[in-house]
């Protein structure tokens, strides 16, 4: 593969996108981190495109792909509690209902 086409492949920006919204919530940057979420929905549809018209299986997408699942485990470290933090305070508000 050229580097022109890597430099193009929507797996690469999802993969460098991935990171980037694991690295804002670790900081607890939740504004950066919605605003990562809107542009990673984009990728991720312009990464299907990308896959009906090539190989999926490429070694590098493969790659990029694992990165990115990885980063967004990581993401969930921080993610997980913050979500439990919100549900805890809206139920003692009322506004959900008893667990």
């Amino acid at each position: 593969m050229s580097a022109m086409i890597a430099e193009e492949a929507p797996w690469a920006g999802l993969a460098r996108g991935c990171e980037a919204f694991a690295a804002a919530a670790a900081a607890n940057d939740w504004a950066r981190a919605a605003a990562l979420m809107r542009e990673l929905e984009a990728l991720a549809a312009a990464d299907r495109a990308w896959c009906a018209t090539h190989d999926p299986a490429l070694p590098k997408r493969r790659a990029a792909i694992a990165a990115a699942h990885a980063a967004l485990e990581s993401a969930g470290v921080h993610l997980l509690p913050a979500h439990a933090s919100v549900a805890k305070l809206l139920r003692a508000w009322g506004a959900l209902p008893p667990a």
